[in-house]
């Protein structure tokens, strides 16, 4: 008989220490925030931004916990059990006459508790403290203070009977006391039926279950009752399955009724053993059907006055029981439960002593032990929700955040790829492309003209003020090309790269249908869920003097006023520049290998048609607008110029080709960035790698100033391990985890 032993002594949990920690958000905060803007949450603050029920969850487990020394010498026994069960008779068997007139026996639906109703003993009421702390614990485990039970038997019967149809009744419980519990020194509580569908109306099976695995932990054990024919019924394998992990620990026992007489109590035994020891019950009671005259044999007879006081007079063998009307002054026969036993003959016909009665139950138990095991449940209780469902939910929210945000990054880069890099047919990447800013075409010319021979330098003018260009853009391209003939060769090349044919041409609403291709619509969500909340999406698309006139849709239109700002000002802050030194080697070693002879078509020399090519790209901005630029390898921009030969020998060339692509790297890199702040998302940390030409390459860090945007933005969060370790000496998980 349970309990068998003392559990070994844990450390106490300092409740309001274990609340402060879970409400800091200081120096030992749970999360860190590490995007938008850096900053720390509590505990709870981090659940309930994940609008969790966990924080309910937690401060109604730390309170039970911190509260249950107080209800030490006063257990709570649940009985819970499936429609027309006997769970209200077998609750009845421990009442007063005039308490079992108010409760609902019967087997109809009229009949059935679809109500928790908590009997305790009469004096516990006389305890005004202990009262108001019993009151508060049904409050905070069901969600609703409880109701009194009406003294009147036809009011109580329509409460126990939910007559009013209301389903959020169910989280109601009704509060009753009783003088006959006095005696015994425990509570009962009567758990609604769990009715295997929807069809009374009033709950569905998993809100009972759900409200039955809260209330659960007001009690020290757990009785589950079930008729003979249930032992494969999954309801029943779902209640002690919901007894088992919910409340470890805490005795179980099994109450089977309307056991027939062709059924001997040691095969009851043998039925419902294996399902018992699965779920760790404690013990196994029978009750044989009363209707049915050959049971007698197998229902003992208790023996004392008081015993007979308590249960109704035997049933005559001969005649069967009929029910008197409800609330009527006539006595009911109520089930007598006894321990089975695997032996037949340890069990009835044969007598058998009054501690296996099942009313026996409560002089026997030891109220320590009780406690003991009911507070370590409690405590267990405590963990699984502190870690397992709330630290557990915050760690998954925090990787998810850096998931989201990764593959954020992808999507970006991806889009930014079909822009930066050159690929094949297959759509690998051969190599990256660089912006070809202002910066870098100075570059550019003035190391082509520094390493030039005289035969490419023939109808050039070169002078001093080539190698330092003063003034703008504008002064650059008559500077390169100063003639009509190269101007209309600038045009020509410049049309080439408008159709795609070389490079790629970067503008806002491309960007954005590539980004839209990609899927980042759908992933840079939190700009759809900001618009949702604020119902105020102009303020997202009204800054940049866009307008719809490229079927783009709300969501679309949401992400281009960001994607312009980054265009623009990516343009404007994009400062790298190429090695010079390793530029003028490879040039000169490329003009070393042209021979002197090589002239191309329209008249014009090689440095003249290079020339043309560079003042080509330096006109996209000037030509298309300031949201558009071009990204193009110096390769492609010798083979939009038609000089074949020229980019064949730099592409080919490694030390040549690394010059142009340690810049594109980190242009690529910095665009990704500041598309990133515009947007609201995290820049990438680590770097993101791509594979260029075969081989693995990671992106350098950029170099561009961060910019918090005016936005909606995508946070970054991770739970740091401060925390985890106060939690630790706080709340330590359970060396064993008890059945």
């Amino acid at each position: 008989m349970f309990p068998l032993r003392r559990t070994p002594k844990e450390p106490d949990i300092d409740w309001p220490a274990l609340l402060a920690l879970l409400e800091d958000d200081d120096r030992r905060a749970t999360i860190a925030r590490l995007a938008p803007t850096p900053g720390r949450e509590s505990y709870l603050a981090s659940l309930r931004r994940m609008q969790s029920s966990t924080v309910s969850e937690t401060l109604t487990a730390g309170r039970r916990l911190d509260t249950s020394s107080r209800l030490v010498d006063r257990p709570t026994i649940a009985v819970a059990g499936m429609l027309n069960s006997g769970k209200t008779s077998l609750v009845s068997s421990f009442l007063s006459p005039a308490g079992q007139r108010r409760t609902l026996r019967g087997t109809s639906n009229r009949e059935g508790t679809h109500r928790f109703v908590l009997w305790l003993p009469q004096s516990w009421r006389q305890d005004v403290e202990l009262w108001s702390l019993l009151v508060s614990r049904i409050g905070d485990s069901l969600g609703h203070p409880p109701e009194d039970l009406a003294e009147d038997p036809v009011e109580a019967a329509a409460q126990y009977n939910n007559r009013s149809g209301d389903p959020a009744q169910l989280a109601v419980a009704l509060l009753a006391t009783d003088p006959a519990l006095d005696e015994i020194g425990v509570g009962l509580l009567d758990c609604p039926d769990i009715v295997s569908d929807e069809e009374l109306g009033l709950g569905s099976p998993e809100q009972r279950k759900a409200l039955l695995g809260r209330a659960a932990t007001l009690c020290s054990a757990f009785l589950i009752v079930t008729d003979a024919a249930s032992s494969r019924d999954t309801t029943l394998a779902d209640l002690m399955r919901l007894a088992s992990d919910l409340m470890p620990g805490v005795p179980r026992m099994l109450a089977v009724n309307k056991v027939r007489p062709r059924q001997s109590p040691d095969q009851v035994h043998e039925t419902f053993l294996l399902l018992s020891k699965k779920y760790g019950v404690a013990s196994i009671y029978a009750a044989y059907d009363y209707d049915v005259p050959t049971s007698r044999p197998f229902i003992p007879k208790p023996q004392g006055e008081d015993a007979d006081n308590r249960l109704a007079a035997a049933v005559d063998v001969g005649q069967p029981f009929s029910a008197p009307e409800h609330g009527s002054s006539e006595r009911e026969p109520l089930p007598m439960f006894f321990e089975v036993a695997p032996d037949a003959d340890d069990n009835p016909p044969a007598a058998i002593d009054d501690d296996r009665l099942l009313m026996s139950l409560p002089s026997k138990l030891d109220r320590g032990v009780l406690f003991a095991q009911l507070h370590r449940a409690l405590r267990i209780n405590l963990e699984k929700v502190v870690w397992d469902h709330g630290l557990d939910s915050i760690r998954t929210n925090a990787e998810a955040s850096f998931a989201k945000t990764r593959e954020c990054h992808h999507v970006l880069l991806d889009a930014a790829l079909e822009f930066f890099a050159n690929r094949k047919i297959g759509g690998e990447v051969v190599e990256l492309r660089l912006h070809q800013s202002e910066r870098i075409l100075r570059q550019l010319s003035e190391s082509f003209a520094a390493t030039a021979p005289w035969y490419a330098r023939w109808g050039v003018r070169l002078n001093s003020t080539l190698r330092r260009f003063v003034g703008g853009a504008g002064d650059l391209i008559r500077s390169l090309t100063p003639s009509a003939l190269s101007q209309r060769a600038a045009d020509d090349i410049k049309g080439r790269f408008r159709s795609g044919e070389y490079g790629g041409l970067i503008a806002p609403e491309g960007l954005l249908a590539e980004i839209k291709r990609h899927g980042g619509t759908v992933v840079l969500s939190h700009y759809r869920d900001h618009r949702n909340e604020s119902d105020a999406p102009a303020s997202f698309h009204n800054d940049g003097g866009s307008h719809n006139d490229g079927g783009w849709s709300g969501d679309d239109l949401l992400l281009l006023p960001p994607i312009e700002r980054a265009v623009l000002r990516f343009e404007q802050d994009d400062f790298t520049t190429l090695d010079p030194r390793r530029l003028d080697d490879a040039i000169r070693q490329m003009w070393a290998e042209i021979p002197m002879h090589k002239k191309l078509a329209h008249g014009l020399t090689p440095l003249a048609t290079i020339f043309a090519a560079f003042g080509a790209a330096l006109m996209v901005p000037l030509d298309f607008g300031a949201n558009f630029f071009l990204a193009a390898s110096i390769p492609e921009l010798l083979a939009a110029a038609g000089l074949g030969a020229l980019s064949a020998m730099w592409a080919s060339n490694q030390s040549a080709r690394e010059v142009g692509q340690q810049a594109a790297r980190q242009q690529l890199a910095d665009f990704l960035a500041v598309l990133c702040d515009e947007l609201g998302v995290a820049r990438p940390d680590p770097p993101l790698k791509l594979r260029v030409a075969g081989n693995e390459v990671t992106l350098p860090l950029s170099r561009i100033s961060r910019s918090e945007t005016s936005g909606p933005t995508m946070p970054v969060y991770r739970v740091r391990e401060e925390f985890v370790s106060e939690l630790k000496k706080l709340l330590p998980r359970s060396a064993v985890d008890m059945k």
